[in-house]
């Protein structure tokens, strides 16, 4: 079976709108593909010419009419919140893991339900290979979604998977409400391992990636306030993005996730859905500040672009 080629990075097209820099109520920028970087962990394969003038036309579109789906303005402090509150200590602690959060091992049911459990323990991707990939409530039933090949942004849509059995593949969706499951057929999908973990800890504000046994950084955080905060759960990397203004509210990158803010269905043009990036404000690192997204060094969210393939998971705690 075939891969899609997987773009690491969507550049903001310099002839896009451009973030409101200014305006801390969090500007939304429109992103468009310009180029693409290899990922670590990644297979990269030709498509056909077809698919390749399908994905091209999406592109375009999205560089016309589409603004981002992230609240990565959302990452902004509110206009009159305190930037320059005392920032957490970074000092380093024992990175979270998935069993430490009452994470559960991928389900063995052979039926779906609505939602899955909050955390999964799996590090298998499924890489779709379809221009359209049918979602359906258990293996041979009924069709409850269609997901396109590629994101809005361009990027070559990645699954995490929970389970498999036989001809079938549960996975988990990068829709609403957060944690949805569903069943795909095997022969969509090109399953494979991703070794990078993110691990988010709300209450310290700390990030971790390990890889293998290794802590390989670990960084103080803002996440979202307490009347818009980050989501828990286990998700993954569905995007990474290269913004036009690197010194901007964004940061030089901006990798989405999986999941949605669970008290905003929409802001500033957005659909809500959670991101990780960098800022132009690093005092806000260590609070609780955002509207659910998770603000990084500038530096650590330009190696993350590099270092996280698509599929990663990020479980936040």
């Amino acid at each position: 079976m075939s891969i899609r080629t997987e773009p690491a990075l969507t550049t903001t097209s310099p002839s896009a709108p451009q973030p409101d820099i200014q305006n801390h109520k969090e500007p939304v920028m429109n992103t468009a593909p310009e180029n693409n970087r290899s990922n670590n962990n990644t297979s990269n394969t030709s498509s056909s010419c077809s698919t390749t003038t399908a994905r091209v036309t999406r592109t375009v579109i999205a560089a016309v009419g589409l603004t981002i789906a992230l609240v990565l303005s959302a990452c902004n402090p509110m206009a009159g919140q305190d930037e320059t509150a005392q920032l957490v200590s970074n000092e380093a602690v024992t990175a979270p893991t998935p069993a430490q959060a009452g994470a559960a091992a991928a389900g063995t049911s052979t039926t779906s339900s609505a939602t899955s459990d909050l955390y999964t323990n799996s590090s298998t991707r499924a890489v779709v290979t379809v221009d359209s990939l049918a979602v359906y409530d258990v293996p041979n039933g009924t069709v409850i979604d269609a997901l396109t090949g590629a994101t809005d942004y361009g990027t070559t849509r990645v699954l995490l998977v929970e389970q498999t059995m036989g001809d079938w593949v549960r996975v988990r969706l990068p829709v609403r409400p957060n944690h949805r499951i569903g069943w795909v057929a095997a022969a969509d999908v090109q399953l494979e391992e991703v070794e990078p973990v993110v691990h988010i800890n709300l209450e310290t504000r700390t990030l971790s990636v390990i890889s293998g046994d290794d802590l390989v950084t670990q960084v103080t955080v803002a996440v979202g306030s307490d009347e818009n905060p980050t989501p828990r759960g286990t998700f993954y990397v569905t995007d990474k993005l290269e913004t036009v203004i690197p010194d901007g509210a964004y940061g030089p990158y901006a990798l989405g996730l999986s999941g949605y803010s669970e008290t905003l269905s929409e802001f500033a043009g957005g659909n809500g859905q959670i991101g990780m990036h960098g800022t132009d404000t690093p005092e806000s690192l260590g609070q609780a500040v955002s509207h659910g997204c998770v603000r990084l060094p500038n530096d650590v969210v330009t190696w993350m672009a590099d270092f996280l393939p698509l599929g990663t998971p990020v479980h936040i705690v």
